[in-house]
């Protein structure tokens, strides 16, 4: 920017502050208004509670006003010939997951970190912490001519931001926001709330069991109103694009995922598997049938609903043994989904939906799905043929403050999660599964040690 006070101006609230010194002198009594002699300008103790300093350079004077800041930060920049943009303003934004740890010396030594990683060092600055958003994040207000005249020319340098970014996240166990399916999108609008949408229904489409070919894949989109173009670049490289009404989207801005050459190669491992079942159906040794007395006819019997299983692989994450037996249960599972190159993954819910005979993967709590009394049925007349081992049907299926969670990655979050540890997670949407797990048992010990134990 152009303005050092304006800036300083919006970081540290003028406005908001003027309109609180006005509603409290209205009210207070002559000898308790302690902001008259500054207009409300007192940095350290301000009305407001919507940002706090946490840190600056030593030569600035944080005590006299927001005119005495600004000039301070500006001072480089008058030693030299005019700069057209001398003010660097950068905002510093964290995860929500990150805001319990996140504290005032942390979130200070971060800021301090970025900028001698970033170069941008000998220069005064400003470090303040806002409180308006739901997620943690700081403004650094700094000179882009430093104290020897030199210009500051890092901050546009888009590539490095984002190694520093990522080199600070691993330093400071800093999660990583990097799936688009974690993104709540009714908080966006205009373009991105449309290319956000669009990546959630491609990979929907892409879980699709009859899916097996990209022809078929293509086919679905069209059908859904979702168009699939192919244009040579300049390079001679074929470019892929999704498109939904008048938004087109090159595949690399919605996800690395949904390239054609990863698509159809997991298309080709799911033909393989299929026809892998279907041989192995086929070969097995069927029952002669014997000559025998025509049986009567029986009753007709309501045709038994089947869910197709998983693919082995989805968005990247495998699906073992366990979660592929509660999918096909009915039950709902986690996976943790991470984008390639990304550091921590991101808790995601798949059930087969039972009205549109599809699977589903949604990033919230899936609180209303319910499995059909039909398919109940028809699972316990199958378990019912089988002998039980000892112990086998024991199942954490009641309320208790002083359960455990199982520790497997990947289980079924059905009966088996206690009703407790579910209102916990529909509480913590923003939260990973991992973490909210820890969360929940520390609270629940907590609460042992408040009521001492029970009889």
């Amino acid at each position: 920017g152009s303005g050092f006070g304006g800036c300083v101006d919006y970081v540290t609230r003028r406005k908001l502050e003027e309109r609180l010194f006005k509603e409290q002198s209205a009210r207070q009594k002559a000898e308790e208004r302690k902001y008259e002699s500054n207009r409300g300008e007192d940095i350290i103790d301000h009305l407001s509670k919507d940002w706090k300093l946490i840190s600056s350079s030593g030569d600035i004077r944080i005590y006299e006003g927001r005119k005495a800041m600004a000039d301070d930060i500006a001072r480089p920049s008058r030693q030299r010939k005019p700069v057209k943009e001398p003010v660097g303003h950068i905002s510093l934004d964290f995860h929500p997951a990150d805001t319990p740890r996140m504290t005032d010396e942390l979130m200070a030594e971060v800021a301090q970190d970025y900028m001698r990683q970033m170069g941008l060092v000998n220069t005064p600055y400003i470090v303040v912490r806002h409180y308006d958003k739901a997620h943690p994040h700081c403004h650094i207000v700094f000179s882009r001519v430093d104290y020897d005249g030199k210009i500051l020319t890092q901050t546009t340098n888009f590539k490095k931001n984002e190694r520093v970014c990522k080199a600070l996240n691993l330093k400071h166990r800093l999660v990583q926001g990097k799936s688009k399916l974690n993104t709540d999108v009714s908080k966006l609008r205009g373009k991105e709330k449309v290319r956000y949408q669009l990546v959630h229904s491609l990979l929907g489409f892409f879980l699709i069991p009859s899916v097996t070919d990209w022809n078929s894949y293509v086919d679905l989109l069209r059908k859904n109103g979702i168009t699939v173009r192919e244009k040579i670049g300049k390079s001679g490289r074929v470019n892929l694009y999704y498109g939904v009404g008048k938004h087109e989207f090159w595949y690399k801005k919605l996800d690395p995922f949904l390239s054609r050459e990863n698509l159809e190669q997991k298309f080709k491992e799911r033909r393989e598997k299929q026809q892998a079942e279907k041989a192995q159906t086929r070969t097995s040794p069927q029952p002669q049938p014997q000559s025998q007395p025509k049986p009567e006819p029986k009753p007709k019997q309501p045709e038994p609903i089947v869910i197709p299983p998983l693919p082995d692989v989805v968005c990247g994450v495998k699906i073992d043994r366990l979660r592929q037996q509660a999918y096909q249960e009915g039950k709902f599972i986690s996976i943790g989904i991470c984008d390639p190159g990304g550091v921590v993954p991101i808790n995601h819910w798949i059930w087969y939906d039972f009205d549109k005979r599809e699977p589903v993967i949604s990033r919230a709590y899936p609180s209303d799905h319910k499995i059909p009394e039909a398919f109940q049925r028809q699972l316990a007349a199958k378990q019912s043929t089988v002998s039980p081992s000892p112990g086998a049907g024991i199942r954490f299926s009641s309320p208790s403050l002083g359960g455990n969670i199982p520790e497997e990655q990947g289980f079924a979050h059905d009966n088996g999660v206690p009703d407790d540890f579910k209102h916990f997670l529909e509480m913590h949407p923003g939260m990973s599964f991992e973490e909210a797990k820890r969360r929940f048992k520390d609270e629940q010990k907590a609460k042992q040690r408040r009521t001492g134990p029970k009889l």
